[in-house]
């Protein structure tokens, strides 16, 4: 979902309006204790994290409502295009769907698709080839096999990385850098062992039993003796 929060912000939409409009807008933004704020604005955003994504997202389509579009065209159909893909975003993130909720998602992404040629009519994108924009095709059929999409989402292998590479990237001197992150995390796997064997014996009480390997089940035989 990270890589789809992507498409309703991207330069695409900013570029349709006249510079430092939406960042006025987000200027404009009282305090509050629901959304995040951008003061300086999101159109000189970079390298904006996945969280920063659905926050943007969030007040997305308060700031484009109300903003003049170029050669004084009607902007309710970009508001309406903008509003079904973030619609379908938001119901695509459901914990639990229902026959209603997926024609409800087919029913935003078909609204989207009869209504995006207003950014190629704006200027705003030459074509909508985009690999993103296809895989929302996949997303009710995905759904209806695999389940909602929090039951297979790259968040927990995602955050690996901070600890894998990231930290570890972080300790060299950045010449050479893979022999010094292998023995960086070597180093770090021995620490947390011996720290783990020093808190044992601090706490025998603590001590845990062996984890006991759970194999593929079996079938128990059983026999009936017939009077």
């Amino acid at each position: 979902m990270h890589a789809t929060h992507k498409i309703p912000q991207n330069r695409t939409l900013i570029s349709i309006f006249v510079p430092g409009e939406i960042d006025a807008q987000c200027c404009a933004m009282p305090l509050n204790h629901n959304i995040l704020l951008f003061p300086k604005g999101i159109s000189t955003l970079s390298c904006i994290s996945g969280h920063k994504h659905k926050k943007i997202c969030s007040i997305l389509l308060g700031l484009i409502v109300g903003l003049p579009v170029p050669a004084g065209q009607d902007a309710s159909c970009l508001v309406k295009s903008t509003r079904a893909l973030l619609d379908f975003l938001y119901i695509a993130q459901y914990r639990s769907h229902t026959t209603t909720s997926i024609e409800h998602l087919k029913d935003c992404l078909a609204t989207f698709h009869s209504t995006k040629a207003v950014f190629m009519d704006l200027g705003a994108q030459k074509n909508f080839n985009l690999p993103k924009l296809h895989s929302l095709i996949h997303y009710t059929s995905s759904i209806q096999l695999f389940g909602t999409t929090d039951n297979y989402n790259t968040k927990q292998s995602e955050h690996l990385h901070i600890d894998l590479a990231k930290n570890a990237y972080c300790a060299t001197n950045r010449k050479d850098e893979y022999p010094q992150m292998t023995a960086w995390l070597e180093r770090q796997e021995r620490i947390e062992r011996h720290a783990n064997v020093v808190n044992t014996r601090q706490n025998p009480q603590q001590r845990t039993s062996p984890q006991r390997i759970i194999g593929p089940p079996c079938a128990h035989t059983q026999s009936v003796k017939m009077a």
